[in-house]
């Protein structure tokens, strides 16, 4: 299972540099008359670095290379000095001044290189994961991002890679990678620093995509962690059977796998070179969570209970045909749910989908000549920011109707979006 921080989040981007605050990104704006006044902050990021503009085009920080918390209102920073040793900063995402410096003998580093992959953060955003880049060793450093625990140093026999962290911070969980797409996925005890003895498995499904030995087969495409972060759900492509979604307690240190996807058991040639656009979106109804898995792509989409762990419904939508071949670019963040959890917007190959929640039908089609990256629902319910496939403009949406407002130029490439929480 591998981690990328909530849908509602940035995917984290890594290491550090210093923040800056008011100057000009130059950006583009082309206005319609639809266009209306918003006091939303965007967060953009690429490889280069985290950007923070406001709904002008106007950059307010430049962050760096950083990762970011929930709602992006903190991020945080490791910086390695000439001595090898680590500084790892908090960071005030709103203006990029450095609140906070923790000091790490050694050099360690984010968790994974920038992309869809786990940032070391734990769910609520208080437990920060580094490692020891030395190929040769297993070790991470457990980072209380408050600042009231001392950091915590494991040392892990074998060669493993981050895959998540408890939101108490006692359990960091690590995937042990085999032959192809086959890996297990283990547990280490941060108070005690041992590596517990088997796999994080589901033993209903043994053999179905798991071993007797807890090898597990699949790819992974995307992640969220549910309404209260004690489960942490992935989306994995098994080689043979397609798409299904590995469910991890982070509390209980157990694994359940969710099978019924749509397409589960069933997917030809094109299923499987669309699986870049599975997306997970959690959203929250009269008081109730609610996750979505949804294939813009495919035209596929299942409402998951995130308590239950099981699929309630699915259903299919209208979507132009898949163009042959893989997908041509892979989504950050090609699903969002409206604030109050009545519209799911997902993303195609073109086109934005616009769900009825309530029923899982389609209500619209937004842009359906343009491809986009990512989205972006304002906290009031009213405006839908998109990425643009190639990372150069934000497409600004009247949520509801999908009327054009603006469209922001932006001075650089980014390949992910989200809002910064008021």
């Amino acid at each position: 299972m591998r981690r990328l921080l909530a849908t509602a989040l940035l995917s984290a981007t890594l290491a550090a540099a210093c923040g800056s605050v008011g100057q000009d990104q130059s950006a583009t704006t082309t206005q319609s008359p639809a266009a209306t006044r918003t006091n939303d902050v965007l967060v953009l990021g690429s490889a280069a670095g985290t950007s923070v503009i406001d709904a002008h085009g106007r950059l307010v920080a430049d962050l760096g290379q950083v990762i970011g918390a929930p709602g992006w209102t903190v991020a945080f920073a490791s910086d390695v000095d000439s001595a090898g040793n680590t500084a790892v900063r908090v960071i005030d995402a709103r203006t990029g001044k450095t609140m906070r410096t923790t000091q790490l003998g050694g050099r360690w580093t984010p968790v994974a290189a920038y992309g869809n992959g786990p940032s070391g953060l734990s769910p609520n955003g208080r437990w920060l994961a580094l490692a020891d880049p030395r190929p040769d060793r297993t070790a991470f450093e457990v980072i209380d991002t408050n600042g009231s625990v001392q950091p915590k140093r494991l040392e892990i026999p074998g060669r493993y890679a981050f895959d998540a962290i408890s939101d108490d911070g006692e359990s960091l969980f690590l995937v042990e990678r085999m032959d192809g797409t086959k890996y297990r996925v283990r547990v280490a005890d941060v108070r005690s620093g041992q590596l517990m003895p088997g796999s994080v498995i589901d033993i209903k499904q043994v053999a179905t995509t798991a071993d007797e030995n807890g090898v597990m087969n699949g790819s992974y495409t995307t992640a969220t962690p549910g309404p209260s972060g004690e489960w942490y759900f992935s989306v994995y492509q098994h080689p043979t059977q397609g798409p299904y979604i590995h469910a991890l307690n982070t509390h209980t240190r157990i694994a359940e796998c969710i099978l019924d996807l749509p397409t589960f058991g069933k997917a030809g040639a094109v299923e499987m070179a669309k699986q870049p656009f599975w997306s997970l979106a959690l959203g929250e109804q009269q008081s109730m969570a609610r996750l979505y898995a949804v294939n813009g792509a495919l035209g596929q989409v299942a409402l998951v209970d995130p308590y239950e762990i099981k699929v309630k419904q699915s259903a299919t939508f209208k979507v132009p045909a898949p163009v042959p071949g893989p997908a041509a670019f892979v989504p950050k963040s090609g699903a969002a749910v409206s604030p109050d959890g009545y519209r799911l917007y997902a993303l195609g190959e073109k086109g934005i989908f616009l769900i009825d929640t309530t029923n899982l039908s389609l209500r619209a089609t937004f842009a359906q000549g343009a491809a986009f990256r990512g989205l972006a629902v304002s906290p009031d319910n009213a405006t839908l920011y998109a990425l643009a496939a190639d990372g150069n403009s934000v497409a600004v949406l009247d949520a509801r109707t999908g009327r054009p407002a603006t469209t922001l130029g932006l001075a650089s490439s980014a390949d992910s979006i989200a809002v910064q929480k008021p």
